[in-house]
């Protein structure tokens, strides 16, 4: 099974996100970075790519900010058919890449990921958190979140996903989430012996702060996106 790691960044974190490209560059798998030009919370604007990109062997392409959905929608545009996105603020340890490889074998056609949550209809936050090292065989889940990395097929998005982004451009887990949901496809937790760790990045211009902090727009997001689930 061919694939690409494909992620995105931005002006204020591309001189610090060396150590997640070095992780990812070593899972032996093409590594595409789609850094945007501005984003809107933010004043910098893309100067001069660091060095180190080209050194690792990088595939980078200047594109417009989307939002977080920049790590996919480019790279299902360019029509990449298996897709491993990444974060820019992790670094993700030798197997990373194999181990979600390896379980897509196992499950076709869905989605696989090492983190994600099970909506109870009680909220993101009361929603039940599923990570790879608490499981010991695939779990089902409602929404993987990006942060771990997830594998994705190309054949399991439509054209609709390019206009759906608009809707709710503040959160691509949730936004993924109702587009496969929309599309019948599965999603599961997978367990792994991965290591995956934060790095500086993570400090600068944090989207998922946003989020979680200014009036609990995750929960917005799930209305927004029909994500809810009644109460039990």
């Amino acid at each position: 099974m061919s694939a690409i790691i494909s992620l995105t960044t931005i002006p204020d974190r591309i001189e610090h996100i060396e150590p997640c490209i070095r992780s990812l560059t070593a899972q032996g798998f093409p590594v595409y970075l789609w850094a945007v030009e501005k984003i809107a919370r933010s004043e910098t604007r893309l100067g001069t790519l660091p060095a180190f990109l080209a050194d690792a062997g990088v595939h980078v392409e200047v594109v417009e900010d989307c939002g977080p959905i920049t790590k996919l929608m480019p790279a299902l545009r360019a029509g990449f058919e298996t897709i491993l996105t990444a974060d820019d603020d992790c670094v993700y340890g030798e197997g990373w890449a194999r181990h979600l490889l390896k379980w897509a074998r196992k499950i076709p056609r869905a989605a696989i990921g090492y983190r994600g949550r099970i909506l109870t209809g009680k909220g993101y936050r009361n929603s039940r958190l599923v990570i790879k090292s608490r499981i010991k065989k695939a779990r089902s889940v409602d929404v993987l979140t990006g942060v771990y990395g997830v594998l994705y097929h190309r054949q399991s998005f439509d054209a609709g996903i390019y206009e759906e982004w608009k809707r709710w451009p503040m959160n691509d887990d949730l936004l993924i989430a109702a587009h496969l949901k929309r599309r019948g496809v599965r999603r599961y937790v997978v367990p792994a012996v991965v290591k995956i760790s934060d790095c500086r990045s993570r400090t600068i211009e944090p989207l998922f702060k946003h989020n979680t902090r200014h009036e609990l727009l995750n929960d917005e997001g799930l209305r927004v996106l029909g994500l809810e689930r009644r109460k039990r």
